[in-house]
């Protein structure tokens, strides 16, 4: 009897307690391998007439060591600011472009700085105080398509030749910035004075959407990185980037 009860209650659970799901809709799919570990771009405006950058490069430079390869710092400066202008010019004209199509004018403040070419809040522009928070909360969007690139460069025409390997749906594209770090030449500090051996620290010197592209001229091609940008194409916000050494130094 123990045993016929069993079977009937079982028979109970089968015709009752589950919904019938068909075949194709019985797994969601994944796209694991379109899926990879997210980098941040943190963007900082910066000047040599402003006394305030130094210390928010140091801001950058610690958001940097406390991210490791999830965050790249890139510093621009925009001709159309005043903190840029004087004898010593370390613009570029996409640093221009980019920073007048956020918003920026000769009378925005000094120093600031901008997550992912997007808004937060409606703002573009973050004081550096705010650049800890707004970094954090960047973090937490984790998951992009998965970018990374080979490279191949030619010291004596100076040039880079790129291979990324995600090929972008229609909705976005792959843009490259080559960046140089450790420029010397002169700041102002926050106590007044001019510092003519200060380093810059990795300024945007060219961009391009073209797998092969020229090295200025004025750049020490040992120093120089580029950074592969996954950029959606409706809103210009990065989806994500990686970052590598032209020449490898060994260090």
């Amino acid at each position: 009897m123990s045993y016929i009860r069993n079977i009937l209650f079982l028979a109970v659970l089968v015709l009752t307690g589950c919904e019938v799901i068909p075949e194709a809709d019985r797994l969601i799919p994944v796209e694991t391998e379109s899926a990879g570990t997210r980098a941040h771009v943190l963007i900082e405006y910066t000047g040599f007439r402003c006394v305030n950058c130094p210390p928010a490069s140091e801001t950058a430079q610690s958001l940097h060591a406390l991210y490791n390869d999830h965050l790249i710092v890139v510093a621009l400066h925009p001709a159309s600011n005043p903190y840029t202008q004087g004898k010593y010019d370390y613009t570029c004209p996409a640093a221009d472009s980019i920073y007048q199509f956020m918003g920026g004018t000769s009378s925005t403040p000094f120093p600031t700085g901008n997550i992912d070419l997007s808004q937060t809040d409606g703002r573009w522009f973050f004081d550096p105080a705010e650049w800890p928070e707004q970094v954090s909360r960047a973090m937490e969007d984790t998951i992009a398509p998965s970018l990374t690139i080979s490279t191949q460069t030619d010291t004596l025409s100076r040039e880079v030749s790129v291979q990324a390997d995600y090929i972008p749906a229609p909705e976005y594209r792959i843009t490259y910035w080559i960046v140089e770090d450790s420029i010397q030449g002169a700041q102002a500090m926050p106590d007044g004075s001019v510092n003519l051996e200060y380093y810059h620290r990795h300024v945007l010197r060219f961009t391009s959407d073209e797998p092969v592209i020229p090295i200025p001229t004025e750049c020490d091609i040992t120093r120089c990185t580029i950074i592969a940008l996954l950029i959606n194409n409706n809103d210009n916000h990065i989806l994500n980037a990686y970052e590598k050494k032209l020449v490898n130094t060994g260090n």
